[in-house]
């Protein structure tokens, strides 16, 4: 396989692999917008193979009431292409946003994991919260976090 280069993207780059692996049921992609894209303090990761981008991932500041620490993250509409799935793209873009959030003095990054995806992040030493919960029109989704 090809190198893959992980790189800052502006929030807009996200929006056509979120809409073909996220967000299928949203009716274009100018609504696969979420409301913290241009946050003080947000970025957006992409990876790329060959130039194509592959995979994507929004990252910015949100506290979370299970977390007591400061200068906490969040990430959100983590997704790869369907054709480039298992040959480590998330993983590395994971990495990267890991030590960009070490950088910055971040305590805790969160998310609210599809089932699915529950055991990518586990491998990438994420923590999991047992409870199972329903994101409207997405599914069940447990919660997960690291340590940066």
């Amino acid at each position: 396989m090809s190198e893959m280069v992980v790189e800052c993207i502006s929030a807009d780059l996200t929006r056509s692999i979120r809409h073909q692996v996220l967000w299928q049921h949203k009716p274009s992609l100018d609504v696969c917008v979420l409301d913290t894209d241009n946050v003080i303090d947000a970025f957006h990761l992409g990876v790329r193979c060959e130039s194509e981008l592959i995979s994507v991932g929004s990252f910015f500041p949100q506290t979370h009431h299970h977390f007591s620490q400061d200068n906490v993250y969040r990430l959100r509409a983590m997704a790869t292409l369907p054709n480039f799935h298992g040959r480590g793209s998330g993983r590395v873009l994971i990495e990267f946003a890991l030590q960009l959030l070490r950088e910055r003095n971040v305590n805790l990054l969160w998310c609210d994991a599809r089932l699915s995806a529950v055991g990518f992040y586990e491998r990438l030493g994420f923590s999991v919260h047992d409870e199972i919960y329903e994101v409207p029109l997405i599914g069940p989704h447990k919660l997960m976090w690291i340590v940066p």
